[in-house]
C-alpha cells in the first residue's frame, strides 16, 4: 500500500475479493491511499461475467475508483500480447501469466496484488473433513469410516486407492509419457499431508506456485511494478497454520469466513461459483495457428501432434493443453522454448 498505485487484480471470486477487502481495511487504518481494483470486461462472453458479484463487493467496501477495461481479441493465446511475452521471456506456466500485462500496466510504478492461490491453498484440502471428524468438529456418520481410514492410511495405501479411481493422462501423451505423467500425480496426490498445519507448506511448496509467482515478477519488472500474492506470503502462511493446528478450519467457506468474515458480504464468502475465461483467450488468432501448424517442433517421443491438434479444437481445450500451444508457436518461429533463436534446423533437438 505504501508503494502507489496500489493495484488489486480483482476478478470479484472470493480470493481477489478477500485481498481487496484486507488491503482496503488497512488502508484505512494507517491512512494509505486506498487500493485500485482492476477488473477485465468481456462482452459477449458469458462464462467470464461476474459484474454483479464485483459490484456488490465493491459497494460493501465503499470504493470510488475501480478501474474496469473492456477486452476484445486482446488477450487471445496468441496475440499481441501473449507473443511479445513469450518472445522476451519464453515458455511460461501457467499459460495464461500474460494476462496480467494491463494490470501490471495500469500499476507502473508501483504494486499489484492478486489474489493466488486460494482455490488450491482452501479448496483442495482432501482431508478436511476427515480431520473434523477426527477432532470432534464434525458429527460422524457412517460413512465417515470410510474418510477417517484413508486419511489415516499409510501413502503406499493411498496411492493405491487414487490409481483405482484412475487418472486423467492427456490423450495427446505418448504412452511412456502418459505413464510417468500418471505415476507423478499419483505421488502428489498421495504424499498430501493430513493435518492442515502441515499440508499447508506442502502446498506453497509446490513448484507450479513457484513458476507463476516468478513469471508474474518477471513480466511486473517490465513496468517497475512489484507483484505480491498476500495468500502465498511466508509470513501469512506461518500464521494459517498456526492458527488452524492439524484440524485447520474446515471447508473453504469457513476458512473464508474466519479469515475476512467480518470484511465481505456474506454473499461473497459462501459463493461457490467462480468465472472461466477459456473463452476469452481460445480466439481466432490462436484457432489460426492450430491449423496451420505442420507438427514440428514438440518432442515426438513425448507428443502425439494429431492428437494435441484435436484436444485444441473443441470450444474450450483442456488447460493441461494449452502451455503446448505456446511450446509449438515458439518453435514455429524458430525460438527455443526458453526464447531464444535457435538455430537454423535445430529447432527440435533445442
Amino acid at each position: 500500500l505504501e508503494r502507489t498505485p496500489c493495484v488489486v487484480s480483482f476478478s470479484g471470486g472470493r480470493d481477489s475479493s478477500a485481498v481487496l477487502a484486507v488491503a482496503t481495511h488497512v488502508a484505512r487504518r494507517e491512512g494509505l491511499p486506498l487500493p485500485i481494483p482492476f477488473t477485465f470486461r468481456f462482452p459477449g462472453k458469458p462464462l467470464t461475467e461476474e459484474s454483479g458479484w464485483q459490484e456488490h463487493v465493491i459497494a460493501h467496501l465503499g470504493l470510488e475508483e475501480w478501474q474496469r477495461v473492456e477486452l476484445h481479441d486482446e488477450l487471445d493465446l496468441l496475440g499481441d500480447v501473449a507473443r511479445r511475452c513469450l518472445t522476451e521471456f519464453g515458455l511460461m506456466w501457467p499459460a495464461n501469466a500474460y494476462l496480467h500485462v494491463p494490470v501490471f500496466g495500469a500499476a507502473a510504478g508501483g504494486t499489484v496484488l492478486t489474489g493466488l492461490d486460494g482455490d488450491g491453498l482452501f479448496g483442495d484440502w482432501r482431508f478436511g473433513h476427515a480431520q473434523g471428524v477426527l477432532h470432534r468438529r464434525i458429527a460422524p456418520t457412517p460413512r465417515d469410516v470410510f474418510r477417517v481410514g484413508f486419511a489415516l492410511a499409510p501413502v503406499p495405501v493411498r496411492r493405491a486407492a487414487y490409481r483405482r479411481r484412475g487418472v486423467f493422462v492427456p490423450s495427446w501423451l505418448s504412452l511412456a509419457a502418459g505413464a510417468e505423467y500418471a505415476d507423478a500425480v499419483l505421488d502428489r496426490a498421495s504424499s498430501e499431508p493430513r493435518q492442515w498445519d502441515q499440508r499447508v507448506a506442502w502446498h506453497a511448496g509446490s513448484r507450479a506456485l513457484y513458476l507463476v509467482q516468478r513469471n508474474f515478477e518477471m513480466i511486473g519488472a517490465r513496468d517497475g511494478v512489484e507483484v505480491g500474492n498476500p495468500l502465498l506470503e511466508p509470513e501469512f502462511l506461518a500464521a494459517l497454520a498456526h492458527e488452524g493446528g492439524p484440524a485447520g478450519f474446515g471447508d473453504r467457506t469457513q476458512a473464508m469466513r474466519h479469515l475476512v468474515g467480518d470484511l465481505l458480504p456474506a454473499e461473497t464468502i459462501e459463493r461457490v461459483s467462480k468465472a472461466a475465461f477459456g473463452d476469452a483467450v481460445w480466439l481466432d488468432q490462436a484457432r489460426a495457428f492450430i491449423e496451420s501448424w505442420d507438427g514440428r517442433g514438440l518432442d515426438p517421443e513425448l507428443v502425439d501432434p494429431e492428437r494435441l491438434r484435436a484436444a485444441w479444437r473443441p470450444e474450450y481445450p483442456v488447460f493441461h493443453s494449452w502451455t503446448l500451444l505456446h511450446a509449438a508457436w515458439l518453435a514455429s518461429q524458430g525460438h527455443t522454448p526458453s526464447g531464444e533463436q535457435a538455430a537454423p534446423g535445430n529447432v527440435q533437438e533445442k
